[in-house]
């Protein structure tokens, strides 16, 4: 509900925003004596949404002026049908920077405001609540930021001001936490920004809608520690007569080392490949930790509900709920009512399953065996199976993951708050799809461990809100560059990268180095090729040091090529082993980086020499060896010109070594800004 906005002006003056002074009129007849008092020019408002768009705003006028306007407007109005709701009447502010402060959601915008906030789309986000260190940030970090500096000969605004809006509306005492769940967006545009302070002329709260219904009762206090180790499993839909996803969840179970505890749910069979069957979870002798479901959708109600008092936890493997449309949703809230009244807490539904080295969880035949650090809560089950085998690959181990597809009750804020907690994870991945929720921008505050997220969906047309300019622009796009420039958290564009992060940040996050990168390999257009990645991921190429540059060059490097940063060096299958330390010593006995990009171009071993990767095997071996203090990446040009032996031993080497191993400058630089990121998190 949108409330008027004189009573949105009344609360902002409460907490000490200036306002124009006015005064209000229920009908247009009385709009001429309620301004008397107010200096013009005069600006008459109608109660409407969105004034300026439909002809509500008269700007301008002087008292003589005024009646008929409201006349003439009221007339307008009522003959396209828009009803209008009072009148406001007040004194023209002069002219300034016009801004936009709004708050939609966790997010707090500012930008460049007036008619044309949509199309120029400018905004920076940042989540609330706001201190005044954010604030000034955002003032610092907004599009067009210049403009409040004075251009073409205009002095420049009272910034501060525009701080004190920006906390008086968003800050840990301001409107938005006064009025708490109250608010669903609030809106000032323009506030107008001028040399002697800032003044909201225009301003919108829209109210949330208060839910009804019956409320369902809270989840089973259920530890999820029986989610990742269950001490008993059972399967509901293996197949005697072919092969059902339910089949490959047995096997896959059985190559893990299952006998005791493991059970198929069958009304007939006395087993299923193997593995002892029950006609019922009822007749399972202690009841289990974790039952996998895998029948169709409109039959999964029933099994949870038939679970109540067995089962601690049910994984919905099923689709065709929410994802397939109204009669999927319906399915859905179907089978969370009958979790709830069975005590039963569910993981999915539209989901695989739990992967747990340790506690011998898994839905896959080949997974790996050795627990890692990382642990990840994914909505996508293909793209879960993806990071452990792909991560297997590229040396990623992983302690947890778990699938949680539409995540009607298992959320991943939850799961996100279980793994701060859990010893075993020391690093935290997220594949997730649209908008972050509050309970999950929670659980992401309060975790003190690193996070990586890959956000599929984020599609702003998808979003756009048709209540306020601001609900448009706050986009589950910003919530997550707000959630990461407010927490941390490191946002990452593709798999691939969500990969190269997680295995960055798992090898190298125990090195705490200084500030900068530095990037050294062969020469040429590589060099401005690794700069530009440096530059397109956020990170600074900090040059190096006069002083050691000349030592360097005293040592003959740097004939026609570059010491600075990037540093060029002839790498190839004549370059000795240990090619690089003469460089890295000096460099990093005078400076403390945090993190170092070392490149090679893999076709030149090919193309230069007889012996194909051999030598580039030994030089990654070496630098592995050698007890560098900053994080550090390999990053391969051309890995795809080396033989598929020659690539997987160079692939190997690298895992050996303990070296995050890149394809491309882009990914090295991303895995780089990722940990960057999470490990100086505010």
């Amino acid at each position: 509900m949108t409330v008027p906005e004189a009573e949105a002006k009344r609360l902002l003056e409460a907490v000490g925003v200036a306002v124009p002074s006015g005064r209000t009129a229920a009908v247009a007849s009385d709009v001429a004596a309620a301004a008397a008092g107010l200096r013009a020019p005069l600006v008459l408002k109608a109660g409407v949404l969105h004034k300026s768009d439909v002809g509500g705003v008269r700007l301008g006028l002087d008292h003589a002026a005024l009646g008929a306007a409201a006349r003439e407007m009221e007339a307008s109005l009522r003959a396209a049908d828009v009803e209008v709701d009072g009148w406001l009447v007040e004194e023209q502010q002069p002219a300034g920077v016009e801004l936009l402060v709004g708050v939609a959601g966790p997010v707090v915008l500012l930008g460049l405001g007036g008619t044309l906030v949509e199309v120029l789309d400018q905004v920076v986000a940042r989540l609330h609540p706001l201190d005044k260190e954010m604030a000034w940030e955002m003032v610092r970090a907004m599009p067009g930021a210049a403009a409040l500096e004075g251009v073409r000969g205009a002095p420049p605004v009272d910034r501060d001001a525009v701080v004190s809006v920006l906390l008086a509306v968003a800050g840990h005492d301001g409107l938005v936490a006064r009025l708490g769940d109250e608010v669903a967006e609030f809106e000032i545009n323009p506030l107008i920004a001028t040399p002697s302070g800032a003044v909201a002329v225009d301003a919108r709260l829209v109210r949330r809608e208060q839910g009804s219904g019956s409320p369902l009762p809270p989840p089973a206090a259920t530890s999820l520690d029986r989610l990742f180790a269950p001490a008993s499993i059972g399967v509901v839909g293996a197949s005697t007569s072919k092969l059902a996803f339910g089949n490959r969840f047995l096997r896959a179970y059985v190559r893990r080392g299952w006998r005791d505890g493991l059970y198929a749910v069958h009304p007939s069979a006395s087993s299923v490949d193997g593995v002892p069957a029950v006609p019922s979870v009822a007749d399972i002798p202690g009841g289990l930790d974790y039952l996998l479901v895998a029948v169709p959708a409109a039959t999964c109600a029933g099994v949870v509900r038939d679970a109540a008092g067995k089962v601690a936890f049910a994984q919905v493997m099923s689709g065709g709920f929410r994802e397939a449309g109204a009669a999927g949703a319906a399915l859905e809230s179907s089978l969370l009512t009958a979790a709830r009244a069975a005590g039963v807490r569910v993981v999915g539904p539209n989901c695989m399953g739990v992967y747990s080295p340790k506690g011998r969880q898994t839905w896959q035949l080949r997974d790996p065996v050795e627990p890692g650090t990382v642990s990840v809560v994914s909505q996508s089950g293909s793209l879960a199976g993806d990071i452990i085998k792909a991560g297997e690959v590229r040396g990623l181990r992983l302690s947890k993951l778990v699938t949680v597809g539409n995540a009607v009750d298992v959320t991943p804020a939850e799961l996100v708050s279980y793994f701060s907690q859990d010893g075993d994870t020391s690093i935290i991945g997220l594949y997730l799809e649209g908008a972050a929720d509050g309970a999950l921008i929670a659980a992401l505050r309060a975790t003190q461990k690193p996070v990586v997220a890959l956000v599929g969906g984020l599609s702003r047309e998808g979003a756009r809100a048709a209540a306020s300019h601001t609900g448009g622009l706050a986009g589950d796009a910003r919530v997550w560059e707000a959630i990461s420039r407010s927490l941390g958290v490191a946002i990452v564009r593709t798999l691939e990268q969500l990969i190269g992060a997680l295995t960055y940040l798992q090898m190298m996050g125990g090195r705490r180095g200084g500030e900068g990168v530095l990037a050294m390999g062969p020469g040429g257009g590589a060099s401005i090729l690794a700069a530009d990645a440096a530059d397109r991921a956020g990170l600074t190429l900090l040059p190096v040091l006069e002083e050691t540059q000349r030592h360097l060059r005293g040592l003959g490097y740097g004939e026609g090529t570059s010491v600075a940063n990037p540093i060029e060096i002839g790498i190839g299958p004549a370059a000795a082993v240990d090619a690089f330390d003469p460089l890295l010593g000096p460099i990093f006995a005078a400076q403390d980086y945090a993190d170092v990009v070392l490149h090679f171009n893999v076709q030149s071993f090919y193309s230069q020499g007889d012996e194909g990767a051999a030598r580039l095997v030994e030089m990654i071996a070496h630098i592995g060896a050698s007890a560098w203090p900053p994080r550090l990446a390999i990053a391969l040009r051309n890995l795809e010109c080396a033989t598929p032996a020659d690539a997987a031993a160079v692939r190997d080497a690298a895992r050996d070594a303990g070296l995050p191993l890149y394809t491309s400058f882009d990914d090295a630089m991303v895995a780089v800004a990722s940990a960057q990121s999470c490990l100086s998190r505010p």
